[in-house]
């Protein structure tokens, strides 16, 4: 019986405030709701907004980032079951050597799904000192450190438990956004089409493309495209914008009508105690619902085959 592995998809741009975030998450929340897949994000971003959004983050004045992740709530004090598992677990520590603990989610059969999110929770302080740590004056990073994730997350083990595994990832070139990259099948590159939210996108491109050159041709890091973010179509800048993308990059541009429009449908998913929480549970005439489930539906096409998530789909 072969080995299954999962697929990891890593959400990339180097400018902030992009869209990878929600990405991410309209990703993550169509696999396990319409696809019924077992999926894990893994929150690789100092600002946390992921964990924030799928766990919560706990305020933290006096801490770097003005928050902590909470702690876990199967963690148990003095118990040598949990010696080598920080309470307040999180991918963070998987780069001191240590084991890590998901948090299950809201999507999960419990709650009468069929597939489920859980989250691997990001650590504002931690993930600032790894950054600085193992990086050094030189701007070398460490092998070990670049395949880190690679090694913990692209195996069998969390093969058998996940479909598939989705990064969400900071704007800056760093230890953790190198090693997102080593360990990523796939990409998608979120974006805004204005000017100065562009500027990250070519950058993107070569890092990408530099990381090929270092893999075997079995195993390229396939970019799925860029997907353009807050999209007021009916604009001439944003119209324009993207039909000028469409001619200077065609092959890596997504189809004419795969995009996120602008709307306060998903920010209205950040609120606390909101009902329903998913995109994919508002009412289906509305438009940000109908783009998010023809953006991810090509998505999943292109990671796992059109006769695949046709079959889950239908389940």
């Amino acid at each position: 019986m072969p080995i299954k592995m999962p697929i990891i998809l890593g959400v990339f741009n180097q400018k902030g405030g992009v869209g990878k975030s929600l990405v991410t998450s309209i990703v993550a929340e169509y696999a396990a709701i319409k696809a019924n897949m077992n999926v894990l994000v893994v929150d690789l971003d100092m600002q946390c907004n992921s964990s924030d959004y799928w766990v919560g983050m706990e305020n933290s004045p006096q801490s770097t980032g003005g928050q902590l992740p909470p702690i876990h709530p199967d963690y148990i004090e003095d118990d040598e079951d949990f010696s080598d598992v920080e309470a307040r677990s999180t991918i963070a520590d998987t780069f001191y050597g240590k084991e890590v603990l998901a948090y299950e989610t809201y999507i999960k059969p419990d709650n009468g799904f069929k597939g489920k999110v859980d989250c691997l929770l990001g650590h504002p302080a931690l993930l600032e000192k790894i950054n600085t740590e193992f990086s050094n004056e030189s701007g070398q990073i460490e092998e070990k450190v670049i395949n880190r994730l690679k090694e913990v997350l692209l195996n069998e083990f969390v093969g058998g438990e996940y479909d598939l595994v989705v990064l969400d990832t900071g704007p800056s070139r760093n230890p953790i956004f190198r090693s997102a990259i080593r360990c990523a099948t796939h990409a998608c590159i979120p974006f805004e089409p204005e000017e100065k939210s562009m500027q990250g996108i070519n950058a993107m491109v070569q890092v990408i493309q530099s990381e090929n050159f270092s893999r075997n041709s079995a195993q390229q890091l396939n970019l799925i495209g860029l997907i353009p973010n807050k999209v007021r179509i009916n604009t001439n800048l944003h119209k324009g914008t993207l039909d000028m993308l469409q001619n200077r990059l065609g092959s890596i541009m997504l189809p004419d009508d795969l995009f996120l429009p602008h709307s306060t449908a998903f920010p209205e998913r950040d609120l606390k105690g909101i009902n329903p929480r998913s995109i994919f549970q508002i009412s289906k005439h509305h438009t940000a619902l109908k783009h998010s489930e023809t953006l991810c539906h090509y998505i999943l096409n292109d990671m796992f085959g059109k006769s695949v998530i046709t079959k889950r789909l239908a389940k």
